[in-house]
């Protein structure tokens, strides 16, 4: 069977933040856009490329690609590699590769694609794909927006939120939202998984699609993004500092058995805050505010695997 042409994707200043993870390639030279080009034609592939610029629309180039009856290759970070997924959820006939780019590249190792140079070129060149699942942010009165990583609301979403204010307004003014959000009282959460519903005093509820977030957090190492479920954490009885301990050991995906930290398979997961709205965020990227539902969306993408 004949091959779709690729659009290779490469975003130039993928990775690097602190304690980001091994490179895909030890050599540079192998990862500029000319070479990773070069690469995939020697694997039989036609392919066209674009180093990707500050004010790219990737969710265009995508969908572009796609409509031209292209598949996409990202080399890049979950960043980027998100960014044209969500794009083509609405392509069941597309498919996306990964080059794992990125610092922590949770959705490469989450979706079981290699994060070394010649073993990620080969899958993409031998054409092997599997379908995996999406989580969805549901809200009244929006189409909603898919994630790949995890969701979170409470602490969890307070955490990401300081990292989001400090790449526009610096760390100092980050410091000072996480200080203001950990010194908040303290609201029980109402969770429905399913037709489940049940309160909770957890500071943070953690609504995972695959195994890692954030900075290879494992706070749900066992989640598998193609069973066609989420896996919701909750953590029972755990303070403030002992859940946000809880991420520090589990970053740079290393898991750790906690037994105060509950999880909980689910097709549908309602959060809502019972004295308070808690902030929520999905891949790292605020949501707003509880009410908030996450429903998963099985089989939504396709991936060189």
């Amino acid at each position: 069977m004949s091959r779709r042409p690729i659009l290779l994707l490469v975003n130039p200043v993928a990775g690097g933040k602190p304690g980001s993870g091994p490179r895909l390639a030890d050599d540079p030279a192998l990862l500029t856009a000319d070479a990773l080009r070069a690469a995939l034609e020697r694997r039989g592939l036609e392919v066209n490329h674009r180093e990707i610029a500050q004010d790219d629309d990737l969710a265009r180039l995508a969908t572009t690609a796609a409509d031209s009856g292209q598949d996409v290759v990202v080399a890049g970070g979950d960043g980027t590699v998100s960014l044209v997924a969500s794009a083509l959820i609405q392509y069941p006939e597309a498919t996306l590769g990964i080059l794992a780019m990125g610092s922590f590249n949770n959705m490469a190792r989450g979706f079981g694609v290699p994060t070394t140079l010649e073993p990620a070129l080969d899958v993409i060149g031998n054409g092997a794909t599997a379908e995996v699942d999406a989580g969805w942010v549901v809200r009244d009165g929006d189409d909603g927006r898919p994630f790949f990583e995890a969701a979170g609301v409470g602490l969890d979403a307070v955490g990401f939120l300081a990292v989001e204010l400090a790449g526009r307004h610096g760390w100092l003014r980050a410091a000072r939202a996480l200080w203001r959000g950990l010194r908040l009282r303290r609201t029980p959460m109402r969770i429905r998984i399913d037709d489940r519903s049940y309160r909770t005093g957890s500071p943070a509820v953690t609504v995972s699609n695959g195994p890692y977030h954030g900075m290879g957090f494992a706070v749900a190492a066992d989640a598998d993004p193609t069973d066609g479920l989420l896996t919701v954490a909750v953590f029972h009885g755990m303070g403030r500092l002992e859940v946000l301990g809880h991420f520090l050991a589990v970053a740079r995906r290393r898991p750790r058995r906690e037994p105060r930290v509950a999880t909980y398979p689910a097709a549908s997961v309602t959060i809502e805050g019972l004295r308070r709205a808690l902030p929520a965020h999905a891949d790292g990227v605020s949501i707003g505010m509880t009410p908030v539902t996450f429903e998963v969306r099985p089989k939504a993408l396709r991936v060189f695997r």
